[in-house]
């Protein structure tokens, strides 16, 4: 799965990318989730050149209310069948932009760690988007695709995010190819890739913005694949 993410401001988003920001600026969150209210940062396959604020989760465009159901994260084995995602596949790709996400070893003291990418550029995720008017006000909102993990992803969680290089970035986003030929990036990345740092249990704490958990040097044993 992917529910917990670290992304700069809109604005240092748009410059890293290299496109305008569409929006009012809003801020970055170290410690942010999938909620009513919140947002998150990317693009979107209509109109690439210009940084999206996408409310996350997703809110289907045929949904009178606000979903019950978990709709953060779309599992790439089954998003065909599912009613929220498949009439989105081939027509509304994204890709949100966030500095790394954070996911929990399952023992019984839950380890969190932090997945980052090794070269320091920004994680790209695969996701969909949907435009929703049914609701008080027009929400343009978001779902990360997740699949079976990778070797030092699968160390933690039994799911991951996918993540997707620069150029599979942009076949993602094309809307000139076939949904096929778009989905061929739907794959795990490189453990080479992937930074994996253990992090303090301070994270543990969803309405921690504090970033401290980063300042836990005995908990926080380098791992690079």
């Amino acid at each position: 799965m992917c529910g917990r993410v670290n992304f700069s401001s809109s604005t240092e988003t748009a410059q890293r990318l290299g496109v305008k920001d569409s929006d009012t600026s809003r801020e970055g969150d170290v410690n942010a989730f999938a909620f009513k209210g919140n947002y998150i940062f990317g693009l979107a396959d209509r109109a690439p050149d210009a940084l999206r604020h996408f409310h996350w989760p997703l809110v289907p465009s045929w949904s009178n209310t606000y979903p019950e159901f978990q709709t953060h994260n779309a599992r790439s084995e089954d998003m065909t069948q599912k009613a929220s995602y498949k009439h989105l596949l081939g027509k509304r790709h994204c890709v949100i932009a966030i500095n790394g996400f954070y996911e929990w070893e399952r023992t019984k003291e839950k380890i969190p760690w932090y997945f980052s990418m090794a070269n320091g550029d920004l994680m790209l995720l695969a996701g969909l988007w949907d435009y929703n008017t049914r609701l008080d006000a027009p929400l343009l909102s978001a779902t990360v695709i997740t699949r079976t993990p990778n070797q030092i992803v699968g160390e933690v969680h039994d799911r991951m995010p996918v993540i997707l290089t620069r150029e599979q970035a942009l076949v993602w986003l094309d809307t000139a190819l076939t949904y096929d030929e778009r989905a061929e990036v739907l794959q795990p990345i490189e453990n080479s890739a992937l930074l994996k740092v253990q992090v303090g249990k301070s994270l543990n704490k969803v309405d921690n913005k504090s970033g401290d958990w980063f300042d836990a040097p005995d908990e926080r044993p380098l791992s690079l694949f």
